[in-house]
């Protein structure tokens, strides 16, 4: 038992020094170019050298809040950070497969340009935003992450380097990348379509106490397209908030400019202020000091003194899941709650009748509504692909744990199933084998895994990605 604590306080120790380094290295010394021939040549030698099953290791903090157990740690795409080119006129960025967002957005800011999504929290890549599905509040307009990539380089479990598009002779396995997490192979590469950034965002919150008015209110502002970015949160079953965000250059006379989270936490905002005005900035990152509210249960995270002073460099989700996991080591195993955190798809048609279900059944708030129209793509193992009205409906919480263990994320995903929903795979998932393979082409899927993990060094997509203690 002592040599175990030791180890753990020592692991502890390292990981949050580790994480540390990294955001001092980045906003210091990073040159946020990438040498990419150079370190691509490096993972596909790693490659090479490993017999067995792949799996990638980081030394950073990922956003998976499932168990993720590492089959093999040999094998490493840390190097793959970094902008490789950008192109103003066509409007278009070329990064790393390891880049995170953050940086793609802080580099492109400086040409006024921007990617059409920029996922909520600052630890998310853009290769983990493609092979994960990925949205944000200005999905209404374009869609998943994977629809605004242009081309990418896939790593194969052989070593081979192949370049995709969605029309040229791997065009099939660019449709196979999002939502297969690292099982068909890995993003090298991507070049990401930009449009126009501005310097600011006005957000118009309303209030609504009927989800069905919200949910009717949201589709017609998704129809109307004046707003920028569109998403909504439940603070009660009858107390909903819609939040429309708008660009803009001009400085608003008589509404201060609030920055959090300096300013407070802004999921506690949206009920008390009708107008927040941010910068862009700001804006896209409103949720990422807080991790919308996963980390409202530490007091100290509240100070006012700490927010202010301290500030991004503590505030922001790498940092917070870095403690996250060092408190996890050394809490009590048997808390008497169960942990949801939850990304739902449900198709507009079914929302209000989902929405209402979770209120009666779970009741655990906030809650975050998202809008998303995918915009044709072909993609096998992700089906939302059609330009139809979606919504993300989020949960992050605890609710008070059941005699049957993970009983109300397995609750959850059989509603899911009965509306036509579908999930993201980076928390606990519990599907049978039979309810998997209704969100996937199963036959497709082994005809791609046969075609592109000839080295069968891979694992398969369920085992992978579902919990097996059911």
């Amino acid at each position: 038992m002592f040599f175990y604590k030791t180890k753990l306080i020592i692991s502890s120790i390292i990981l949050i020094l580790t994480i540390i380094y990294y955001q001092v290295y980045e906003y210091f010394f990073f040159p946020k170019k990438l040498n990419y021939e150079k370190q691509v040549s490096k993972t596909i030698d790693q490659i090479n050298n490993i017999n067995g099953i792949l799996n990638r290791k980081t030394a950073d903090i990922g956003t998976i809040f499932r168990d993720n157990i590492k089959v093999n740690k040999g094998f490493s795409m840390d190097n793959l950070n970094g902008i490789i080119n950008i192109n103003e006129k066509e409007k278009w960025v070329e990064v790393g497969g390891k880049t995170r967002f953050y940086d793609v957005l802080n580099y492109t800011l400086k040409y006024n340009l921007m990617p059409k999504i920029v996922p909520e929290f600052n630890s998310i890549t853009v290769g983990g935003a493609i092979s994960g599905v990925s949205i944000e509040s200005s999905s209404f307009k374009y869609g998943w992450v994977h629809d605004t990539i242009i081309d990418m380089d896939i790593l194969l479990s052989s070593g081979e380097l192949l370049y995709c598009t969605r029309d040229n002779e791997n065009k099939d396995l660019f449709n196979a990348i999002p939502n297969s997490y690292g099982t068909i192979g890995y993003v090298t590469k991507a070049k990401l379509e930009l449009v126009e950034s501005k310097s600011y965002v006005k957000v118009v919150n309303t209030k609504f106490s009927s989800s069905d008015d919200l949910f009717k209110k949201m589709k017609e502002e998704v129809n109307k397209k004046d707003a920028d970015f569109i998403e909504a949160v439940a603070y009660k079953k009858n107390e909903l908030y819609l939040s429309l965000g708008y660009l803009t250059n001009e400085k608003e006379k008589f509404l201060p400019l609030s920055k959090y989270p300096s300013d407070g936490i802004y999921f506690k905002s949206i009920r008390n202020k009708r107008y927040n005005f941010l910068t862009l900035y700001d804006y896209y990152w409103r949720w990422d000091s807080d991790m919308f509210w996963g980390a409202d249960d530490v007091e100290i995270l509240k100070s006012r003194w700490l927010r202010k002073f301290v500030g991004r460099f503590v505030l922001n989700t790498r940092f917070l899941r870095c403690c996250q996991k060092v408190i996890k080591n050394f809490s009590n195993k048997n808390s008497k709650k169960e942990i949801i955190i939850q990304d739902l798809g449900i198709p507009h048609e079914n929302a209000d009748k989902f929405y209402n279900w979770i209120c009666e059944t779970i009741n655990d708030y906030p809650i975050w509504i998202c809008p998303v129209v995918p915009k044709k793509s072909d993609t096998y193992f992700w089906k939302y692909n059609d330009s139809s009205l979606y919504y993300d409906i989020g949960l992050f919480g605890f609710i008070k744990e059941n005699k049957e263990k993970y009983y109300y994320n397995k609750l959850i995903e059989s509603k899911l199933i009965e509306l036509g929903g579908n999930k993201c795979f980076y928390s606990d998932t519990f599907f049978s084998k039979n309810e998997f393979d209704n969100f996937i082409d199963p036959k497709k899927y082994e005809e791609i895994k046969l075609k592109y993990d000839t080295s069968k060094k891979l694992q398969q997509l369920y085992d992978k990605v579902v919990n097996k203690i059911c």
